[in-house]
This record gives C-alpha cells, structure tokens and sequence, in this order.
C-alpha cells in the first residue's frame, strides 16, 4: 500500500515534468526559430547560428530541458508550499500508542491532494500507513531509512530525461560540424579553389558553429540543471528533517524493546560463539601462518625468478632480432650509398660530355656567325661588279651606234675610197 502510494505519486510528478516538457519546449523552440527567421528577433549574427538543421534541433532540445527545468521549479515550489504547511497535530514530545495513528491520517487527508502528492505528503503517508498496518511501531526506522533512499533514487532518476537531452546537445552540434565540414568540401574543386581561397576556410567556420552553439547552450543547461538538482536536494533532506522530528519518535515502541530483550540471551550465546571460533581460527593461523608465508615466499621467489629468466631470455631474443634488422638496414643503406656514387659519376661523365658538346655548339655558332658576315660582304661586292658590268654593256652600245652613225654619215658625204680610209683609223681607235 505504501509502496503503491509513492509509485502513483512518482508517477503523477514524472508524467506532469514529461508532458510539460515536450508540450511547452517544442513549441516554444519552433517559436524562437521562427523569430530569429522571419520576426523581430532577425540578426545576421544570431541566424548565422540557426541555419543548419542540426542547430536547429540543438535549439529545440536547449528548449525542451529548458521547459523541463521549468516543471520541476514549478514542482519543488509546490514541495516547499507543501513543507509551510500543518500537515500533522502539534505533538507535545510524549509517544503516543500506534492504535491513535487514525487522527494524524485524517489530519494528512484534510490538507488536499495537492499536498498528499508531494514528497513530504507521501512519505509521512508511508510511514502512517506502516504503523497502521502492523499496529505497531517495530522497525519503524528501517522502514524511514528505506523511504528516505528510494525518494533520493526516485529523484536522481527523475533527471535521466533531462542528462539525455544536455547529453544530446553536444553530440547534434558534432554532428552538424560533421556534415558543415562534408559539404564545404565537397563543394570544392581545384579551379573554384584557385577563383575563391577562402571558400573552404567560409565553409569550416560556419560548420564549426554547429559545435560553439552546442556547448555554450550545454554549458547553461548544466548550470541551472545543477542548480535545481541542488535545490531538489534540499527540499529532500527538510523532508528527512521533518519525518525525523515528527514521527520517529511519536510512537511508543514498548513491544519491541520487549522483544529485543527477549533475544538479548540468544544473541549473546551466539556472540560468545563466534568469539570461541574467531579464538580457534586465531590460533590455527598462528601455528599454520608462518609455515603458509614460507610457502608463498618460496612460491614467490620461484615464480619472480623464472618471470626474470624468462624476461631476460625475450631480452636477448628481441636484442638480436633487432641487430639482424639493423645489420639488414646497413647494409641496404651501404648498396643505396654506393649505387648513388656510381650513378653519380655516370653522371658527372655524361654532364663533361654534355658541356663539350655545347662548347662545339657554341663555336659552330659564332663561325657561322663570322661565315654570314662574309657572305654578306660578298653579296655587296657581286653587286656593285654587277651594276659594273651593266655599265660596261651599255657604254659599248653606244660606241656601236655611235660607229654606224659615223658610217653613216660617211657614206652620204664622200665618196666611198673617202669613207674606207676615214672609217679605218676609227675602228682601230675604236679598238
């Protein structure tokens, strides 16, 4: 019954918590998405945040822990109401009988539901309940001890909802890094790398952002998750206070300190014999503990001296397979060495050979060089002996219009005995 009890109201307050925060934080996630997007909250900076999907939904979850944070101010508000109030009668500090626990029940009933459903409404519900049931007051402390760890249970368990999702924040912010990083590079070729440098080194920034969002709302949400849990604990521990002052000792518990007596004898014998046992055991170590320890040391010595010859064998076996590799390496090392001078001198040979070849190349060129300036002197003479020549034949053709002329003349003029002697003298002057 008392169990039954705290589970429905462990039940009520997580149900409360969860619906409050999945019904008030995604909407007020998509809300301030929404602002920053297209409302009053529009910022280059702060969109530059929220516009990857994977940051969007780190600003749904920060919304979401945010919400359930909330609910479980709400609820401890309603413990600490619940703590202010008389929910027992004054008590003047004599116990009291266990059949007189029906008016502290009714008193319980009369403050409400609201307050039957906090920690400290249940708890003095359990423990009216026990003494009830059993009439009795027997075994009332381990029955508050056990109510006083499953409260403190039930409260670190109604944080897994809330470690998942501070836990969830930082692995989408990685996960946003992640897919920033693919498609900054996988939007990169050689030739845009060459037009825009810094596209790569844009597109890295804004992945990184998915994970400086991440953290910096993880980091808040710890604090104040911190700062609840802290406040939750305090409330328990006035809860451990008030049960402790109120009911621990308000019954008279004279049925079990008879009992107890009653067992008193038997649990001495008992005592008396686990002292004898302990005594005989001692005594059986005393005789039998140092041949044991001689034993174990020789067991000891043996084993540390075969782990060392062991050990020593693996250090020589490993010292020449290392000596065999590095003689191996030496002398790889050793043909590279001399394989490297050979091919250098062949080289050096064919460079020698190289550089004769362009020395004869050079001296090729500069006689042909002086053989062009030749021939170009060459050309200028053949062309003035040519425009000489030319000279030549054009006076020779007019000494022999010049001489038909004369003939000419001659024949016309004197007779032709005349024209013979006269024409004579000329062509020899002319010869």
């Amino acid at each position: 019954m008392a169990r039954s009890a705290r589970s429905q109201g462990d039940m009520r307050r997580g149900s409360f918590v969860t619906w409050f925060t999945f019904a008030a934080g995604v909407p007020l996630g998509v809300g301030v998405l929404y602002l920053i997007e297209h409302g009053p909250w529009q910022n280059a900076i702060v969109q530059r945040y929220v516009h990857h999907e994977a940051e969007q939904a780190v600003v749904v979850f920060f919304c979401c822990c945010m919400a359930a944070l909330l609910g479980k101010f709400l609820a401890s508000l309603n413990e600490r109401y619940a703590q202010s109030q008389q929910l027992l009668p004054s008590w003047d500090g004599k116990p009291i009988p266990a059949s007189e626990v029906a008016p502290l029940q009714r008193s319980l009933s009369s403050a409400g539901g609201r307050v039957q459903s906090t920690w400290i409404g249940r708890r003095i519900a359990n423990i009216l309940n026990f003494v009830a049931s059993r009439n009795s007051a027997g075994e009332l402390d381990d029955h508050m001890r056990t109510l006083s760890d499953n409260d403190a249970m039930a409260v670190d368990s109604s944080y897994a909802l809330l470690r998942f999702m501070i836990w969830a924040m930082p692995i989408l912010g990685f996960l946003g890094t992640v897919l920033g990083i693919t498609d900054a590079i996988s939007g990169i070729n050689p030739e845009q790398m060459e037009k825009d440098p810094g596209a790569i080194s844009n597109g890295l920034t804004k992945a990184f952002d998915a994970t400086a969002l991440a953290l910096s709302l993880t980091l808040v949400s710890m604090f104040l998750n911190s700062l609840l849990e802290k406040l939750e604990q305090e409330l328990l521990e006035r809860v451990d206070h008030y049960v402790d002052s109120e009911l621990a000792h308000r019954f008279i518990r004279a049925q079990t300190e008879a009992a107890g007596a009653g067992t008193t004898m038997p649990a001495l014998q008992q005592l008396s014999m686990w002292t004898a046992s302990m005594e005989k055991a001692e005594q059986r170590w005393m005789h039998t503990g140092p041949q044991q320890q001689e034993r174990l040391a020789a067991a000891l010595q043996q084993a540390i001296e075969t782990a060392l010859t062991r050990f020593g064998q693996r250090i020589v076996e490993t010292e020449k397979k290392l000596i065999e590799r590095h003689n191996a390496v030496l002398e790889g090392l050793s043909k590279l060495a001399i394989a490297l001078k050979e091919s250098g001198s062949d080289h050096q040979h064919a460079l020698a050979r190289l550089t004769d070849a362009i020395g004869l190349s050079v001296e090729m060129i500069a006689k042909v060089h002086s053989s062009e300036a030749q021939l170009v002197h060459l050309q200028e003479s053949l062309s003035q002996n040519l425009a000489l020549l030319a000279n030549s034949a054009t006076f020779e053709q007019a000494v022999e219009s010049l001489t038909a002329a004369i003939h000419l003349l001659t024949t016309r003029v004197h007779p032709a005995q005349q024209s013979t002697q006269r024409i004579v003298p000329i062509e020899k002057n002319a010869a």
